[in-house]
């Protein structure tokens, strides 16, 4: 099956098992009515041989991708987004009751999805398994987050964040693909850590790209809800006397320490998605290589000249966070 083809059939799986939603259905429309991008899903399938059982991959893709879409319809109650994807979003336009029992839904048609593909009897227990701990770290993770509390170790509490909140569904899809690549335990493990650090790396990428434009800063909807972001986290570790956000918008000098700070997190979590990618097949490994070519080590306005040569890194042991 070509690229095009697992493309169109995925499309078709989210919306079958993800708009099956009965009172919720016109939410669900709503949400499923601009596209994502489909990142974790092309990660999965770049890793598994064409060899395998397209159908199954087909429904374990879709899994995915709509647990992926119900943290983002639980996430925009919790830090109250009000546009996703250039639509409003389902909290705002239905409530957020509707827009919690949508998500609810659609972590429940993930479970089906992979209960109901075909013929992988041999991994569909693991399969599930690795899904149920994805959503319980990626939940976690949010948790922490709302809390707002960094501690005395801010970098430590960002990257536990972001390595369960982030981590957790982007480490998905590289078990998936070790699993349907029937490897070893000790395989499937590096691939979640490979995914782990890749997902931190995708996270801090993330929370940089509205400092390209620091004049807006203080409308932006994270800084207006004080959500505790890469560079808030590096601020509040440099400048704990100060308030972060307020040094962020007003303080141009420190600002950019702070996004300097981001970027040496940003080398070490790529450093460490390559070292662990040395323990997985060689296949997998080179989409590894090619995901952080091609997503995260890209260049953002200035003054984030975030340009990872990430081929240079001496690797060090990677960082091991487990979930709270």
């Amino acid at each position: 099956m070509q690229d095009y083809q697992l493309a169109q059939a995925l499309e078709s799986k989210i919306h079958h098992y993800g708009q099956q939603a009965d009172a919720l259905a016109q939410a669900s429309q709503h949400h499923f009515s601009s596209k994502g991008k489909r990142t974790r899903s092309q990660l999965m399938f770049s890793a598994t041989p064409r060899t395998e059982n397209h159908q199954a991959l087909v429904h374990a893709a879709a899994a995915i991708e709509l647990i992926h879409e119900a943290s983002i319809v639980h996430d925009d109650i919790q830090d109250q987004t009000t546009i996703r994807r250039g639509l409003p979003t389902v909290w705002r336009k239905f409530g957020a009751n509707a827009a919690l029992l949508l998500g609810d839904h659609l972590v429940a048609a993930a479970f089906r999805s992979i209960a109901e593909a075909p013929a992988i009897d041999d991994i569909k227990t693991n399969l599930i398994l690795a899904l149920s701990e994805s959503v319980s770290r990626a939940a976690s993770g949010q948790h922490l987050q709302l809390t707002n509390e960094t501690g005395s170790d801010a970098e430590a509490f960002y990257v536990n964040v972001a390595v369960n909140k982030t981590g957790a569904l982007l480490a998905l899809p590289l078990q998936f693909a070790s699993l349907f690549n029937r490897k070893a335990t000790s395989d499937t493990l590096a691939a979640r850590r490979c995914g782990e650090q890749l997902g931190l790396a995708y996270q801090i990428l993330d929370d940089l790209k509205p400092y390209a434009k620091p004049s807006k800063l203080a409308y932006d909807e994270d800084m207006q809800n004080r959500v505790i972001t890469a560079p808030v986290a590096a601020c509040n570790m440099l400048f704990p006397h100060l308030d972060p956000f307020q040094t962020l918008i007003k303080q141009a000098e420190l600002r950019d320490k702070a996004i300097r700070e981001c970027q040496r997190w940003l080398d070490t979590a790529l450093a460490n998605a390559q070292y662990e990618s040395t323990f997985l097949d060689r296949a997998v490994a080179a989409v590894v290589e090619q995901f952080i070519g091609q997503r995260l080590s890209q260049k953002l306005a200035p003054p984030l000249q975030v340009t990872p040569s990430y081929t240079t890194y001496t690797a060090p042991p990677a960082v091991r966070v487990e979930a709270v």
